[in-house]
């Protein structure tokens, strides 16, 4: 209460391949997934591709659109305070194109509920569970 909060669009891929593990990404700041700031001139979807490649040096595939979130982000330490909007996209990863250009992060693959439980933002757990085991219909 009492702060101003600068918004910040951002696009998310929610990524899991045929063994049902999800990608993430390591970073100093913990487990997050792949994805985060448009920048002005800048599609979600477009974001997203450019994010995904600096995080984990993939092209990657949006299937679908699963949703919007948002989530207040304060730093208290830098003062700094965020109204994150999150777009989520079902995605693939379909061709490595080098290694990440952001240093800090690494690629890794969870199995679905460490990855749930790992992730530090609560809107990245909302948007993991649409493609939970669960939420899979069997056919």
């Amino acid at each position: 209460m009492g702060q101003s909060y600068v918004v910040q669009d951002c696009s998310y891929a929610v990524i899991r391949n045929g063994e049902g593990k999800v990608a993430v990404a390591r970073t100093p700041k913990g487990i997050v997934l792949l994805g985060g700031g448009v920048e002005p001139g800048e599609s979600e979807q477009d974001a997203l591709y450019r994010e995904a490649y600096e995080e984990s040096g993939y092209r990657i595939r949006i299937i679908s659109r699963l949703g919007f979130a948002s989530q207040y982000v304060n730093n208290f330490a830098k003062g700094r305070y965020r109204l994150k909007r999150g777009t989520f996209f079902e995605c693939e990863l379909t061709e490595k194109l080098g290694p990440p250009l952001e240093d800090d992060h690494e690629l890794i693959w969870m199995a679905y509920q460490e990855a749930h439980d790992s992730l530090i933002r609560p809107f990245h757990r909302w948007a993991l569970e649409f493609v939970s085991p669960a939420s899979r219909s069997t056919s």
